[in-house]
């Protein structure tokens, strides 16, 4: 048997060192994951980046506390509006309400208070509501016409011999829409009747695909399935209920109106996660460029904002976006023809084919994340965790 010589020992000690040293620096790398797991995985951001000042992780709060506790600081952007609800809305030509959810620019209308919770039914919370920034796309509220009255005129325009009206939100085009954007699907051609070529002509849509561009599952664990109200307004003023016609109703009788006035083709409430804006809504987003200004139009009838003279109260309205008509959730009440929308005129047929922004309820529960590098402009938008 042949004899181990000390150079044999020497090896071997050296593994062993060797050995403990590997295990050691593993412990260590270890140790320092956990650590920075702590520090960063307890926050799963929307966004998918973070908030850091000196190497430090910015700590999130509850949205809902941190939009409540800067409204005196943002007087000129942030107010408190005289609803019932005494709910918390900026205000004005471009406040700095931008966030990134969905891996997208949505803006925030405020927080809303005494809000149902579809999770929760009856909890009356307080919660963030957003409003995508750009349009998903021009859509009827409700499909134009139905395959029958279809017709090729062969000239590669069609005709609808006789377009369908419906303004029941739950059956609605519009809704089924984001329900499958909100579902990651694709939705069937339709009949619209939309506006190319500056007029208005009947047109065959192409399937939309949202496969890839719908609702992220990050961000649906921000969303909460919440109540809408499906309250409308009157038409026309043939009716004892005279603060309900709309050319005379200003932001708190349509917020009234909303809430009160369901009509005759839809439930007061819908439960879902994805809705449109309310008029009232856009009706409490001006300041009117000024604290007088702001003043005159929430008494002005928002239907009135179209006259040259009260400009100031569309211009310094930061939900006012687009020229071309843009879709309310609100239905006309005395009778299933016409939805109001965010335009020059407020009561629209349902078949048009107009601007659609999805809204949302944010849970209770979400946090937001406000520092430098996050502080609510269109280039440095608020991050939202979970």
């Amino acid at each position: 048997m042949s004899r181990l010589h000390k150079f044999d020992y020497r090896i071997k000690d050296n593994r062993k060192r060797n050995t403990l040293l590997v295990s050691i620096c593993l412990l260590i790398l270890i140790v320092v994951g956990i650590k920075l797991y702590k520090s960063y995985a307890k926050f799963e951001v929307e966004s998918d980046s973070y908030e850091m000042i000196n190497g430090t992780v910015v700590e999130p709060v509850n949205a809902v506390e941190y939009l409540s506790s800067i409204v005196d600081d943002n007087a000129t952007t942030m107010f408190i509006d005289d609803t019932p609800d005494e709910n918390i809305r900026y205000m004005g030509s471009n406040p700095n309400n931008y966030v990134k959810f969905n891996n997208e620019l949505w803006r925030i209308i405020g927080v809303m208070n005494n809000v149902d919770g579809g999770e929760v039914s009856g909890d009356r919370a307080s919660r963030v509501k957003l409003i995508r920034n750009e349009s998903l796309g021009r859509f009827p509220y409700y499909d134009s016409c139905a395959d029958e009255n279809w017709t090729n005129s062969g000239d590669g325009t069609y005709i609808c011999s006789k377009k369908r009206t419906d303004n029941n939100w739950t059956g609605s085009t519009i809704n089924e829409i984001l329900t499958t954007y909100y579902n990651n699907g694709t939705y069937a051609p339709y009949h619209g009747y939309m506006y190319i070529n500056n007029k208005w002509v009947d047109y065959p849509t192409n399937e939309i695909d949202y496969t890839i561009s719908g609702i992220r599952a990050t961000a649906k664990k921000l969303i909460e399935s919440a109540t809408y109200y499906l309250g409308g307004y009157l038409l026309n003023n043939n009716s004892s209920i005279d603060t309900f016609y709309y050319q005379n109703m200003n932001c708190n009788t349509w917020y009234n109106a909303e809430r009160k006035n369901n009509g005759t083709n839809n439930s007061l409430t819908w439960t879902g996660n994805l809705g449109l804006m309310y008029i009232s809504d856009y009706g409490y987003a001006t300041n009117g460029g000024s604290n007088d200004n702001k003043l005159l139009c929430s008494n002005y009838s928002i239907y009135s904002w179209s006259e040259s003279e009260k400009s100031f109260c569309v211009n310094n309205d930061w939900i006012h976006r687009y020229s071309f008509p843009e879709w309310s959730i609100v239905p006309l009440a005395d009778s299933n023809t016409h939805v109001a929308s965010v335009s020059n005129a407020i009561a629209n047929s349902t078949y048009h084919g107009f601007e659609t922004r999805p809204v949302v309820y944010l849970k209770s529960t979400v946090k937001i994340i406000a520092g430098p590098n996050s502080d609510g402009s269109a280039s440095k938008p608020y991050k939202l965790t979970i």
